[in-house]
């Protein structure tokens, strides 16, 4: 007998299943943004370059600073001991009168490092050189203290976190430092900057590593015989390390290191670009105070208005310059520098496309910042 076999029947194919979607993540908004680029827009050349300026104007009268500004409408003061008389509450109310109907908060800065410099009184904590011998921890929690300080003040930038790695106890700039160790000083660097405190802003410095030189940059462009690999072994590392970190503010240097450039690292494009295309760092890049060059008796840097339109050549975003009310009463140092700096744009010395770019960082960064 044949038996039939009944061929088997196909598989009974379901719907085919869903591919599974995956969302992309959202990017980041930023939403100061069109509020920076229509200021920008709507502003001359001069509020331009303006708003490239940290000045001092002495004093506890907020009228003096609002006149000014009304003059000079800068992105802000360094605020020295004469505006930091009194307590926290003074210092406050100056700063809250000062930032009123401000479209941008204005930098309100103080050099807040530890003793030996701590401009804010009520500073208990020890300073770099201490805290370095110790725990990070001790140094997280002298950092978060300091900046909860600054923030009870009213101020909101913090010149106050040194990265230089000291060369000895004859340098100058020892006394401030964490270490002669690049990794101590950048493990402290590191916590230093992670004891955040909302709306008040922290700066590396003195870039590229004042520790490279032992003079005092107050008095003298030191030099320094490092090369670029020696550096990025040594004084790079706290940079890189707070770059990292999100350090929002880098500041310049007044010290030569010849393998690198002729010029002071302030002054300097090609320590300018290190920062930002080597150490990828996209903040806002701040000059020491230019008074200082002046003070070294060098005569390429005797007049002050050049010194400032070399700043912003190089590629500095802020000019710091701190005046002296007993040689300037008026401030007339700030207004020639305004026509050297207008000049320089108008030359094509400086591209007003760079200007645009340094202010549109300026903004960012003071849209983050806090008021009283």
């Amino acid at each position: 007998m044949v038996l039939e076999l009944t061929p088997a029947l196909p598989p009974v194919e379901g719907p085919e299943p869903e591919p599974e979607v995956v969302e992309a993540p959202a990017p980041e908004v930023d939403e100061g943004e069109a509020a920076r680029r229509d200021a920008i827009a709507a502003m001359d050349l001069r509020t331009k370059l303006a708003g490239l300026l940290v000045v001092t104007v002495p004093g506890m009268d907020p009228s003096v600073h609002r006149e000014f500004l009304e003059r000079i409408p800068a992105a802000g003061f360094l605020l020295g001991r004469n505006n930091l008389a009194g307590d926290t509450y003074a210092i406050r109310d100056l700063i809250g009168a000062i930032q009123q109907d401000q479209e941008f908060p204005l930098v309100m800065a103080v050099d807040q490092e530890g003793s030996p410099v701590a401009r804010i009184s009520g500073d208990q904590f020890p300073g770099a050189r201490i805290l370095g011998a110790t725990s990070t921890d001790a140094t997280a929690e002298a950092f978060l203290a300091r900046q909860q300080l600054v923030d009870r003040a009213g101020a909101n930038v913090n010149f106050g976190v040194v990265a230089d790695v000291t060369g000895g106890p004859g340098a100058y700039i020892h006394s401030r430092s964490f270490s002669s160790d690049p990794q101590v000083v950048a493990a402290h660097v590191v916590v230093a900057l992670a004891a955040n405190v909302d709306e008040v802003a922290q700066t590396l410095k003195h870039f590229p590593g004042h520790g490279m030189v032992f003079a005092d940059s107050h008095r003298t462009i030191a030099t320094s015989d490092l090369t670029y690999d020696q550096w990025r072994q040594t004084h790079a590392v706290p940079f890189v390390a707070g770059v990292e970190a999100g350090a929002e503010i880098v500041m310049t240097g007044h010290f030569r290191v010849p393998a690198i450039s002729r010029d002071p690292a302030s002054l300097s494009d090609d320590w300018l670009s290190i920062a930002r295309n080597d150490l990828g760092f996209e903040g806002v890049i701040i000059t020491d105070d230019l008074r200082m060059l002046k003070s070294s008796g060098e005569e390429a840097y005797s007049d002050l208005s050049s010194v400032a339109v070399a700043a912003l050549v190089a590629g500095n975003d802020l000019l710091l310059t701190a005046v002296d009310p007993g040689i300037d009463p008026d401030l007339e140092t700030y207004d020639r520098m305004m026509d050297a700096l207008i000049e320089a744009v108008e030359s094509g010395m400086v591209s007003e496309q760079s200007v645009d770019e340094s202010l549109h960082r300026v903004l960012r960064l003071r849209q983050g910042l806090g008021t009283p």
